[in-house]
């Protein structure tokens, strides 16, 4: 048999148990029903709390307070002075062997620590038993009922042992998420970026056509292919004479244009001819100002976006609110905080719950945050920084550089429609002065064109074509190399997303058949157990729809309906009854490594007769060692009731612990509590604790009074046997004064005459010297020696039930009753 039994867990220093220099150590076997049951405040709950902070790593309702309450300073508790929270536990291996302690610790700063023994990975182990039934408390149950369906059926895939597969599948889930995969690649910026590159291509295109007209005469869309229309053009140029220099054995790209004119200016004479080129490339620098940069169109998308944002701003209220609403958000969803209607911040209380308001709040700061991505993806995409280099090559001194000031800010800042009409605006502005500019240039051009010879100017403007089309033609070149690249980056995309998208659908449909059939096998278990406990004609039911994560919870019989609801129906005990059930059957079915599991106050919301149910259940149907291949349960419990049941099974198939003590001081378990209470009390008071060692001693005192009543039988009160809170000394007292009076006055008190008079005479000392005083919550009369002095008063007044086995052994027993030796 594989996995691990849980052997012993010894706890120091963490949540409610101090106990310095002592830890708690509590013993399990791996072959029977462990229970430990403790009042309220003891540290029971302490105990689930360390057991799930070393398999789990936190605490979820620490973690879950508000931040104000600062939940991790209580992992540790705050009477400890060493600041350090200690968690050793000892596992057995079920195919057998030796065991293996892992201790787990937790500073005050919040470092965790694990060691184990040689040769055994401890955290690895601790995440080998993190399964979800391991740690099962009334809230899990609760929770089981009720989650909305598709949170349940996520936590249903733990109990299955399918918790990985289950993440896994969420994961791919959000992976292939369509919106998120296209934010997470860019796609839609991708998208404007072909559309603007296909763009530019098209205008170089227009360009490259009109320059080849103006150098060869011919038009471009009528040469066969790139290569002879590049031969043509080279051709055009090396029939000039002049230039026949330098286009001797070069491709026409490799032509220097600016060697060019400067042997036409040779030729020629002067410096019009220079004039007349450089007005050529004015000319056509600026009708390339004039036909780029972003279109109307453009202008109009950039706008409807700007007013999206600027409506969507209308809604907020800056990042500090921000900040306030999602920390009073955190505050309205804490089970902690009961009234909804109340403000975290001002503690002012409306008519209504304010949580959807806060929803609807960050709403709009999510849709502020997606207005200015989609303005960001529009700048970016569409030609806008051209203006910004057309503001700089026309800027004149004033100016204001708002395509600049926009470009730098955009991201941080987005845009206001205002902002974007001005920018607008501003290129209107820088619009007219490149078409007045071009208007003088041309105007120029042509009259420097009358003045020189003909020849002159042709050769010119057939230099400066061919210097316009060898630049349209190298951006023609790296523009579909560019777009080459976005095309082959959007198909490898595109693959990316054909191939998560057909993995999420093909592990979806294999998880939720996994878990379907887990779960077919999961719930006639589960409707045995139920009926079990409850006893009623009534039959939960599990289902799971074809290829769906959620898990809906039903009845397929309650008494004479069919198939109804069993969240609207059921009774708390009931719906207690189905969680367990399903929890028990799925451990029973699908248990791994972990061979153990913890049940902390799960039967808190059941009726008496269905808790002794339950415990049956588990005694008989699922636990150890009645069921020999089944879980070893620890029982954690503060039911009075229960604790009965616990003690008539205990050595039965059945270990039982009770606990005593205080998170001040210590948490010990009764078994031996008498004694190490004893000890550390007396330590205490030979220390001069007197502070410390006073509840001790009441403790120690309240521990063999109950003893006494137990050992010899002493009948009780009702109130005083059923409720933990009348268990005090002076009842404890009164009880056991009134059975020795009913026995003295029938004639068969056992004890003798010096242990009759004993009684009196050290109960005296005991309530004269402590009790009295105590119950007024003083402890300054005291001494240290005269605590010392009630110790051994209190082991006197035991010793009076008591005689020796055999005589004159000095070993010594309780009587068996105050009238049987």
């Amino acid at each position: 048999m594989s996995g691990w039994f849980l052997e012993c867990v010894e706890i120091e220093g963490f949540r409610g148990i101090n106990n310095e220099g002592d830890p708690l150590v509590l013993n399990f076997v791996r072959d029977a029903v462990n229970s430990v049951s403790a009042p309220n405040g003891v540290g029971k709950s302490s105990i689930f709390d360390a057991l799930t902070f070393a398999l789990r790593r936190n605490i979820p309702k620490l973690d879950g307070l508000p931040a104000a309450e600062c939940g991790d300073s209580y992992y540790l508790n705050r009477f400890h002075s060493k600041d350090v929270g200690t968690i050793k536990l000892t596992f057995g291996p079920g195919a057998g062997g030796p065991s293996v302690s892992v201790t787990v610790t937790r500073n005050d700063a919040g470092n965790r620590t694990v060691t184990a023994s040689a040769g055994v990975d401890g955290e690895q182990l601790l995440e080998s038993l993190n399964r979800d039934f391991v740690l099962l408390d009334h809230k899990t149950l609760q929770s089981f009922i009720d989650d909305k369906a598709l949170e349940r059926g996520r936590a249903f895939a733990g109990l299955l042992g399918l918790a990985k597969y289950s993440a896994l599948r969420q994961e791919l889930q959000a992976v292939a998420n369509t919106r998120a995969f296209n934010k997470h690649f860019n796609v839609k910026g991708l998208s404007d970026q072909q559309a603007s590159l296909k763009s530019g291509l098209a205008k170089q295109q227009t360009e490259a056509a009109s320059a080849f007209l103006a150098l060869t005469q011919s038009s471009l869309l009528e040469q066969p292919d790139h290569a002879s229309a590049v031969l043509k053009a080279h051709d055009a140029l090396n029939q000039i004479a002049v230039l026949k220099a330098h286009c001797a054995g070069k491709a026409f790209a490799a032509i220097s244009i600016d060697d060019c004119i400067s042997s036409i200016k040779q030729a020629e004479g002067g410096d019009e001819q220079t004039q007349l080129a450089s007005l050529h490339r004015l000319e056509s620098t600026l009708k390339a100002q004039l036909t780029g940069g972003p279109s109307a169109d453009d202008y109009q998308a950039l706008l409807a976006s700007a007013q999206q944002r600027d409506q969507a701003l209308a809604k907020t209220a800056g990042r500090l609110l921000r900040e306030l609403y999602a920390a009073s958000r955190a505050v309205l969803l804490d089970e902690q905080w009961l009234n909804k209607n109340k403000c975290p911040t001002c503690e002012h209380e409306g008519a209504e719950p304010l949580l959807p308001g806060l929803e609807a709040r960050l709403t709009a700061f999510q849709e502020l945050e997606d207005c200015n991505l989609k303005l960001v993806t529009e700048w970016k995409a569409k030609p806008w920084k051209e203006l910004r280099k057309l503001e700089e090559a026309q800027a004149i001194e004033g100016d204001p550089p708002l395509f600049s000031i926009a470009d730098n800010r955009i991201n941080d800042h987005g845009l206001t429609e205002a902002q974007a009409v001005k920018l607008w605006e501003w290129r209107e502005k820088l619009f007219d002065r490149v078409t007045a500019a071009l208007e003088d240039t041309r105007f120029k051009r042509e009259a420097l064109e009358k003045r020189l010879p003909a020849s002159l100017v042709a050769v010119t403007t057939a230099v400066e074509a061919a210097r316009r089309l060898q630049k349209s033609w190298s951006d023609i070149e790296s523009k579909n190399a560019e777009l080459a690249a976005v095309i082959a980056k959007c198909a490898a995309i595109e693959r990316v997303k054909s191939f998560v998208d057909g993995a999420s659908d093909t592990f979806a449909k294999a998880e939720a058949d996994l878990s379907k059939r887990r779960l077919a096998a999961v719930e006639p278990l589960c409707q045995t157990f139920f009926k079990s406990i409850m006893y009623e004609p009534v039959k939960p039911s599990l289902a799971k729809a074809e290829g769906s994560e959620s898990l809906a919870i039903g009845l397929s019989e309650f008494f004479t309906l069919k198939n109804v609801s069993a969240q609207a129906l059921l009774s708390e005990s009931f719906r207690n009854a189905f969680a367990v059930s399903v929890y028990l059957a799925a451990a029973t079915l699908y248990g791994g490594e972990p061979r153990f599991v913890v049940l902390d106050d799960v039967t808190s919301s059941f009726d008496a007769g269905h808790q002794f149910h339950l415990m049956e259940l588990i005694r008989t149907q699922f636990a150890r060692p009645m069921k020999p291949d089944g879980p070893q349960v620890i029982l954690l419990s503060h039911d009075t009731l229960l604790e009965k049941l616990f003690n008539r099974n205990n050595g039965q198939g059945w270990k039982h612990q009770r606990l005593e003590g205080t998170a001040r001081t210590a948490v010990l378990p009764q078994s031996d509590a008498v004694n190490r209470v004893r000890d550390a009390t007396v330590r205490f008071l030979n220390a001069g604790q007197v502070d410390d060692a006073a509840p001790r001693l009441r403790q120690y005192l309240e521990h063999r009074l109950l003893e006494i009543i137990q050992k010899l039988r002493i009948p009780v009160p009702i109130d005083f046997a059923l409720d933990d809170n009348n268990k005090q000394v002076g009842n404890a007292v009164a009880a056991i004064d009134a059975a020795v009076k009913l026995h003295k006055a029938a004639g068969d008190l056992i004890l003798d005459a010096t242990q009759e008079s004993g009684l009196q005479i050290h109960m005296a000392s005991i309530t004269g010297n402590f009790v009295a005083h105590y119950a007024t919550g003083s402890t300054s009369a005291f001494s240290s020696a005269s605590l010392l002095g009630v110790m051994q008063s209190i082991d006197k007044y035991a010793d009076c039930f008591s005689c020796e086995e055999p005589v004159g052994s000095g070993n010594k027993r309780f009587y068996r009753s105050l009238n049987k030796r």
